[in-house]
């Protein structure tokens, strides 16, 4: 998965806030080197204007405490860019309080290490550019360089192969700089039952109306994608096992709250859930997603043998 530059590719321009001259200097080359046209600024207050100005295809921010000034900013540019540009915060490997304020703090935008030679960082731009460009080609009129390749016609969720293409590159991250991330995955309860009684438009409309609820819970830097008939998957960037059952809880309580009417009935979808978490478990991506399928398979027949188990005391 390669962000080609070449004669006939236009250059992308990437705007690197880092008030620190020579860690500024050391990131503008490691970009510059991957092919990319780098404009880069040491003042914060000088990142709008040139935003403004020079438009660019993606923005880099350095972000350490006390004030994280960084987050601010990334508000303010993604209000002028209407969330159009990807964002990415550049953290200290060994910062964890920062790592942990931007992940928790910083509005979904994504992190990566500042370490070595860079690549870590070239490899989540790449990433997130691809995204984007997947984004624009699928908003054009059919057959204009549509992206119908990478999104589930349906939903307009991302596929299970460009998921697979993530995972892949994530993984490649991983290998290089260590780190991990989770896999999660949900399928509709009641789907298929709710299809055969009330026919294919009932059930096609509440797994659209599913997909928009997962991707408003989910994180920006989170990559959502429709991997089976009434199954979901969402690729959590950074986030170790032990941080997944926050995720879980927090998309469980919104589908808690979630409603659909349709001809005057209305339905309450329910997601049964599942997860793996790389490095804990490895594999290829099509076994880390089917292993997290598993563990959704799992979490089911739990939750059916305690509530029998409930009914029996009862």
């Amino acid at each position: 998965m390669v962000l080609r530059h070449d004669a006939k590719t236009e250059q992308l321009t990437v705007l690197v806030v880092e008030p620190r001259a020579e860690d500024l200097e050391r990131t503008r080359v490691a970009l510059a080197t991957a092919g990319f046209r780098v404009v880069p600024v040491t003042r914060f207050d000088a990142a709008a204007p040139l935003f403004e100005a020079i438009h660019p295809d993606a923005v880099v921010l350095a972000a350490q405490g006390p004030d994280y000034v960084a987050v601010a900013v990334a508000r303010r540019l993604r209000q002028m860019s209407r969330g159009t540009v990807p964002l990415m915060y550049l953290v200290e490997s060994t910062d964890s309080e920062a790592h942990r304020h931007c992940m928790t703090k910083g509005m979904g935008v994504d992190v990566a290490s500042r370490a070595g030679s860079g690549e870590e960082l070239v490899l989540r731009l790449r990433a997130q550019l691809r995204l984007k460009s997947s984004v624009r080609r699928a908003m054009l009129p059919e057959g204009v360089g549509s992206s119908v390749a990478h999104h589930d016609p349906l939903t307009g969720l991302y596929n299970r192969a460009f998921l697979m293409e993530l995972l892949a590159l994530e993984m490649t991250r991983c290998e290089r700089f260590g780190g991990g991330f989770s896999l999660l995955v949900g399928s509709l309860e009641d789907f298929r039952a709710l299809r055969k009684e009330s026919g294919p438009a009932m059930a096609e409309r509440l797994l659209v109306y599913s997909s928009v609820v997962v991707n408003q819970t989910v994180r920006e830097a989170d990559v959502v994608a429709r991997v089976g008939d009434e199954e979901f998957a969402v690729l959590l960037p950074s986030t170790p096992a032990e941080n997944v059952p926050d995720v879980m809880a927090r998309v469980s309580e919104r589908f808690a709250l979630a409603r659909l009417q349709v001809g005057g009935r209305v339905l309450r979808p329910s997601l049964a859930m599942g997860a793996v978490s790389y490095p804990d478990r490895v594999g290829s991506p099509d076994q880390l997603l089917n292993e997290a399928l598993r563990d959704l398979r799992r979490n089911r027949e739990q939750r059916r043998i305690s509530a029998t188990g409930m009914e029996l005391t009862v």
